[in-house]
């Protein structure tokens, strides 16, 4: 699992980095029915807690393996088909809870930093349990964890083209 804290300390490297420096103008300006840097900023954070809670849970159903879907499958369908839309469950969408980078900042580091102390604390574990996701089915907690970084980058890509 250290190589997927690594994974993750990058993937939030990353994105807090692209957005460092952003105006409040970069940060909020809407185009047309696109969400703003910041709400897809929230909705990246509200997944991610979503996300988070689900792996935490128990399940009846286990895998024979650790993935369903595998590293490379989610990153294609998430990284490099961003053509495919998908209309995110109300659930999910921003509701405008970060006023500024610096809140969103403070939020999202503290769940990145959460979800990275239940793994090594082993509160989260990593198992074949089995949880189903509401558009690509039954995903293992490996699948799981994979989502959050490659959504992630979904986003980032989505952002840095604004």
């Amino acid at each position: 699992m250290e190589k997927y804290i690594k994974r993750l300390e990058e993937n939030t490297s990353a994105l807090l980095k692209t957005v460092k420096g952003y105006s409040v103008d970069k940060l909020t300006v809407k185009q047309g029915e696109e969400w703003s840097v910041l709400e897809i900023l929230e909705h990246i954070y509200i997944t991610d807690k979503v996300i988070c809670g689900i792996v935490l849970k128990p399940s009846d159903k286990e895998s024979i393996t650790k993935e369903l879907f595998g590293q490379n499958k989610l990153e294609n369908i998430l990284v490099h088909q961003r053509e495919i839309k998908i209309k995110s469950p109300n659930l999910l969408q921003p509701k405008g809870n970060f006023k500024n980078l610096s809140e969103f900042n403070s939020a999202f580091i503290h769940l990145r930093e959460s979800l990275k102390e239940d793994i090594k604390a082993e509160k989260l574990i990593v198992d074949n349990r089995i949880h189903n996701h509401p558009f690509l089915g039954e995903m293992t907690i490996t699948d799981w964890l994979n989502f959050i970084l490659f959504h992630t980058e979904r986003h980032l890509k989505q952002i840095e083209e604004k």
